[in-house]
C-alpha cells in the first residue's frame, strides 16, 4: 500500500473555513473500480483534516486488489478520532460503498463493519443541491461548483476514466500512471475544502447576520395603478457574520437578492392595503359581522347577541391599513395576512427590528 501525505497552511483558505474547520472533522473521498461494491473494489481513499494551523491530506492507495483491506484499515484509524465526516455525494455513494466493502473484510463485532456510526455526516453535494437556485448553478457536479467558486485543477480526468488507468497500473506499475491516479484523488480532497465554503451561505437561514439598514425606495406612479400593485420596494441591507466566497444575484417572487462577500441587499415589493391580524385563541373571541372584526369575549359580552357570532379561526381578526411587504411563506402566528389561508406572510411598516430579522430568517430558510 502506498501512503502519501501533503500539508498546506490553513491561511490559504478563506475566513469561513478558517473559522469553521475543527480538528475533529474528516473529509474523505474514495476511488473505485466500478459502481457495485459487491463486484468492485476501493483502490484509493483520500482524507483531509485540520491539524493546528495546517491542513493535512493523506492518500491510501492499493497497488493491487489484495491491499484494499489495508487501505480500509488505515482509513478507519483516522476516522475513529473524528466526530464529523464531510463528503461530496458520500451519503449516496462513498459511505454505503465503504460500509459494504468493510463488511467483507472485518467481523461484525470488530467495530469496523459500520465505521461511521459515531459521526455526524455533511454531504456537500446535498448542500449544493439545496442552494442550486440561490447560487444559479447549472450543475451540482464537483468540478462545476469548483468553477463557480473560482477554483482551478490540474487533473483533467474523471473517476470513470481512471478505472482503465488503474487496471493498467496494476498490470504494469508505472510512475506516470500512479501520478495521474493520486493527483485526481488529491485534488478532489483539496477541492472539498474549497467547497466547504458553500456552508457560509447557510449563515443567512441560521440568523448569522445583522441588519445594517432598511429603507424604502420609491417607484413610478401610474394613473391606472391599483393600490395592491407595487412599484415601490423596501430594501434591507445586511452583513453576514463571515464573508461568503462569491457574490450572488437572484430574483424570485418579485424579491431580489444581491449578496457580495461582505454585505447583502434584499429588496421586497412594497404594497399598500388592508391586512388582517388573526388571533390564535379564537374560542375566546366574538366576531362582529357589521364591523367585520373580532373582539375578546370580555368586551363582546356587552354586544347584543343578535350582532355577534362565535369567532372561528377564519373570522378571528382585526384589520390594519398600512404599507407592507410580504414573503411567499407562512410564518408563525403574530404576523399579518391578507386572508387566513394566504400562504404569504405580511409585515406592516415601519417594521420592528426583531420582526424584520425574523421575517428575513424565515425567508432565507425557504431558499435552502
Amino acid at each position: 500500500m502506498i501512503r502519501k501525505k501533503e500539508t498546506f497552511p490553513i491561511t490559504e483558505l478563506p475566513a469561513f473555513q478558517k473559522n469553521s474547520l475543527t480538528e475533529d472533522m474528516l473529509f474523505f473521498d474514495i476511488e473505485t473500480t466500478g459502481f457495485s461494491p459487491a463486484q468492485n473494489q476501493i483502490y484509493c481513499i483520500g482524507c483531509g483534516y485540520r491539524s493546528g494551523s495546517d491542513i493535512t491530506i493523506e492518500l491510501f492507495f492499493a497497488e493491487n486488489p489484495a491491499e484494499e483491506k489495508a487501505v480500509l484499515a488505515s482509513f478507519f484509524d483516522l476516522l475513529a478520532a473524528c466526530k464529523t465526516v464531510v463528503t461530496f455525494n458520500g451519503n449516496t455513494f462513498d459511505i454505503p460503498f465503504v460500509r459494504k466493502r468493510a463488511a467483507l473484510f472485518f467481523p461484525e463485532n470488530s467495530g469496523k463493519a459500520d465505521p461511521f456510526r459515531h459521526a455526524s455526516l455533511i454531504d456537500l453535494y446535498r448542500e449544493a443541491s439545496g442552494m442550486k437556485h440561490l447560487l444559479g448553478l447549472s450543475s451540482c457536479r464537483q468540478k462545476a461548483i469548483e468553477a463557480f467558486l473560482g477554483c482551478s485543477r490540474e487533473d483533467q480526468y474523471d473517476g470513470g476514466q481512471l478505472i482503465t488507468i488503474y487496471h493498467q497500473y496494476v498490470s504494469c506499475p508505472d510512475a506516470g500512471l500512479l501520478s495521474l491516479l493520486l493527483l485526481h484523488n488529491l485534488e478532489d480532497i483539496r477541492g472539498m475544502f474549497d467547497l466547504f465554503a458553500l456552508l457560509s451561505y447557510r449563515q443567512l437561514c441560521d440568523g448569522q447576520f445583522e441588519i445594517i439598514d432598511a429603507f424604502e425606495e420609491p417607484g413610478t406612479d401610474h394613473p391606472d395603478k391599483k393600490p395592491e400593485d407595487s412599484t415601490r420596494s423596501y430594501t434591507v441591507k445586511i452583513k453576514p457574520r463571515l464573508s461568503v466566497p462569491q457574490r450572488i444575484r437572484m430574483v424570485s417572487d418579485g424579491i431580489s437578492i444581491f449578496l457580495n462577500s461582505e454585505t447583502g441587499l434584499i429588496s421586497f415589493p412594497l404594497y399598500h392595503g388592508t391586512l388582517k391580524h388573526f388571533f390564535q385563541d379564537y374560542e375566546n373571541y366574538y366576531y362582529l359581522p357589521a364591523e367585520d372584526y373580532a373582539v375578546h369575549k370580555s368586551v363582546g359580552a356587552f354586544v347584543d347577541s343578535a350582532h355577534r357570532k362565535k369567532a372561528t379561526k377564519h373570522t378571528c381578526y382585526v384589520k390594519k391599513e398600512c404599507d407592507y411587504l410580504c414573503i411567499p411563506l407562512r410564518c408563525a402566528d403574530g404576523f399579518l395576512r391578507r386572508e387566513y389561508q394566504d400562504p404569504c406572510t405580511c409585515m406592516a411598516l415601519p417594521a420592528d427590528p426583531s420582526d424584520l430579522y425574523a421575517i428575513l430568517c424565515r425567508y432565507f430558510s425557504g431558499l435552502f
